[in-house]
């Protein structure tokens, strides 16, 4: 049975990759994600990029496109399209997306979906791996509070998805789209609702997360829902699958919002990167602003060079033997990825060769 394992890793169907990473203790990256703006159309309260402020910049075109044809080089395998704003408002988005699905790098979106207009769906679904639209409200004004829209944009969003789903169909296209909900005591109530209306839109999936907090954002709260009084709801949600729609309740990312980690530095940023809108190469989502954690810039030189500088040498010697990661948010995005890595290189199982 297929599985999205949105809170697992696939590292076990990249045994190159990682035997490299075990031989010589590094390797380019199979996956990175990248955020082509700055700016936002929405303001969710829960933001997890608010303190950044919203910069009114974009990655360059010309600049970019090279940077995809060197990522290809590099043998980068996916790219994911998201960020600190919303990826759609970039105008040669599209150009970004079907250049690198031309260079053989599976591509994916999160987006609003509120700029996902048919004319453009028609351009990048076929060329997208997967869509997720980020969709956190279960009525107009329920949408409009959680997103600080007008409760028209909630309209225009479940239009444009109504949209996108009849392209897939009448096209035959691969392209999974889905939405995910971040539930917080406001959307709580809600999320029943939503379920609905993205079944009648046409979605293969919904995915229900957890609220990931950090200390800079505004958005804060006093504890996470207990996994235990979720239950009930999780069981309701997922009774709603039904023929190609699928809900998926990220029980595991909710039991995990505590933050326990069994590793004590990190070694995923080998294999996971992240860009943002001003072009600076960092370690990951959590640090992607902070000087400290760039590896360089794409305007000052190319990927290899930056993967393969000095710079990049002492971000890495300090996220593998220093930093340590019970500090760093909850289910960061290599969260998975670590636990592999550490029981690879500090085994704790006896007789190992005893397979």
């Amino acid at each position: 049975m297929s599985t999205y394992n949105f809170d697992g890793h696939k590292l076990a169907h990249h045994p190159e990759r990682v035997a490299r990473f075990l031989a010589e203790g590094d390797c380019y990256p199979l996956y990175m994600e990248v955020s082509p703006v700055g700016a936002c159309n929405h303001r969710c309260i829960f933001c997890a990029y608010d303190f950044i402020g919203y910069p009114n910049r974009k990655l360059e075109k010309e600049r970019t496109l090279a940077l995809l044809d060197e990522l290809a080089e590099s043998g980068l395998k996916s790219i994911l399209f998201a960020g600190e704003g919303e990826p759609l408002i970039h105008p040669d988005i599209a150009e970004f997306i079907l250049r690198a699905r031309n260079n053989g790098i599976d591509v994916g979106l999160f987006s609003n979906g509120q700029l996902l207009k048919p004319e453009l769906a028609e351009i990048i679904l076929p060329a997208l791996t997967f869509v997720r639209l980020s969709f956190n409200g279960g009525s107009r004004e329920n949408y409009a509070k959680i997103h600080s829209v007008t409760p028209e944009a909630f309209d225009t969003v479940v239009a444009n998805i109504k949209a996108a789903a009849l392209i897939k169909r009448q096209s035959d296209l691969q392209v999974d789209i889905g939405a995910q909900f971040v539930l917080i005591p406001e959307n709580r109530d809600f999320v029943l609702s939503a379920c609905e209306v993205l079944n009648e839109c046409g979605v293969d999936y919904l995915a229900i997360k957890p609220f990931m907090q950090r200390e800079l954002q505004s958005y804060q709260l006093d504890e996470q829902f207990s996994s235990a009084s979720l239950d009930e709801l999780f069981l309701a949600l997922e009774g709603m699958a039904a023929g190609s729609f699928s809900v998926i309740a990220r029980r595991d990312t909710f039991l995990n919002c505590d933050g326990v980690r069994h590793y004590d530095h990190c070694y995923g940023t080998s294999f996971i990167t992240v860009l943002n809108s001003a072009g600076e190469i960092s370690s990951c989502l959590p640090y992607w602003d902070q000087p400290g954690y760039s590896f360089g810039n794409i305007y000052r030189n190319s990927f290899q060079e930056i993967w393969n500088s000095e710079q990049r040498s002492k971000v890495k010697a300090h996220l593998e033997q220093s930093l340590d990661t019970h500090c760093c948010p909850p289910n960061c995005r290599a969260n998975a990825v670590n636990e592999f890595l550490w029981t690879l290189r500090h085994p704790q199982v006896k007789h190992i060769n005893f397979i």
